[in-house]
């Protein structure tokens, strides 16, 4: 048994296939949709890339057994809401959907974070008379033939939190730490702001196989909570071994803590970003994984990962560039 991990160009966005391998079987995962401009552009119409990705497996006769749409932040479900409404999946092609839908928002006014693209999204399904599965809090376990997911976020209180406010918009912020070599940022210490009600609520899993292989998908989730989560996994040894870790909130240093490590010993980090709007990921993530551990950096847009590498970050760590792939 094996996973496969697949993330896709969604810009700021992100739109994850999870491919779990057992003897000759496959079951497919997909985690968020990113942008609409994932599943297709909009001015020449153009397929984007989970579009793209869609029409191979329909034509190699495969399926998706689980859809998970982790929040409602339009760089996660702007794709699945493009998908559905333009070309509506049949029950067989999306097996089983994953939406939590009672976190609503008074404030609308930021088209990034709008519930009425999750009402029209929950509004297809029920048109459809398709069912979809909610109340997907930390503690829920799902066990499958080729091992068990662990839902690790949100909280019960997370999940049920109405937002009064939401973040202002950000356009195009550039990220000042680049610049910052990777030892001055671990003399700095580690600092990070409060998350927005929309990311609070935001699922993650552990993926485990039978054979022991282990994958952390955190979508935006807040770090506190998976920590705890993970803390209260009796069944683990800690740290935790994971092949894959797909970080959360795009490498946001306000979604992830040192104490992380102490728990997670993982082989190979996801930052899934293009950096655009909210200047992810932040180099605080990245500089602390490159100090603490021996693990590989993954990016889907690895110009992202090489552009925050000072000549000092390669004098002081030789092998740094090797460690920072194109996923």
């Amino acid at each position: 048994i094996m996973i496969k991990v697949e993330v896709l160009k969604a810009k700021h966005g992100d739109c994850i296939f999870i491919t779990v391998c057992d003897e000759g079987k496959e079951y497919v995962i997909l985690i968020d949709g990113g942008l609409d401009t994932t599943y297709q552009e909009r001015r020449r119409r153009q397929s984007g890339p989970l579009k793209e990705k869609l029409s191979k497996l329909k034509e190699e006769g495969k399926h998706i057994d689980l859809l998970i749409i982790t929040h409602i932040d339009y760089d996660h479900i702007g794709g699945i809401l493009k998908w559905f409404e333009a070309d509506f999946p049949k029950e067989e092609f999306v097996r089983k959907i994953w939406i939590n839908d009672d976190v609503t928002i008074d404030d609308t006014s930021n088209l990034n974070n709008n519930a009425k693209h999750a009402v029209s999204l929950l509004k297809l399904l029920d048109n459809h008379n398709v069912a979809h599965e909610g109340q997907i809090v930390a503690g829920k376990e799902v066990l499958f033939d080729w091992g068990k997911i662990y839902v690790l976020a949100p909280n019960a209180v997370d999940h049920n939190a109405i937002a009064k406010r939401i973040a202002a918009n950000l356009d195009n912020k550039l990220n000042t730490s680049y610049h910052i070599n990777i030892k001055e940022h671990e003399k700095k210490g580690w600092t990070g702001e409060d998350l927005t009600p929309e990311n609070d609520a935001s699922i993650a899993i552990l993926l485990h196989t039978n054979n022991g292989e282990n994958g952390l998908f955190l979508g935006d989730a807040n770090i506190d909570t998976v920590i705890q989560s993970i803390s209260n996994l009796k069944v683990f040894e800690k740290p935790l071994c994971c092949k894959w870790v797909k970080l959360a909130h795009h490498g946001s240093k306000n979604n992830f803590k040192p104490e992380f490590l102490q728990l997670v010993d993982g082989e190979n980090y996801i930052f899934s970003s293009n950096g655009d709007y909210y200047g992810h990921p932040d180099k605080e993530v990245a500089a602390l994984l490159i100090d603490k551990t021996n693990a590989i950096l993954w990016f889907n847009y690895v110009e992202r990962g090489r552009s925050m590498i000072t000549e000092q970050d390669k004098n002081d760590y030789p092998d740094v560039m090797d460690r920072i792939k194109e996923l």
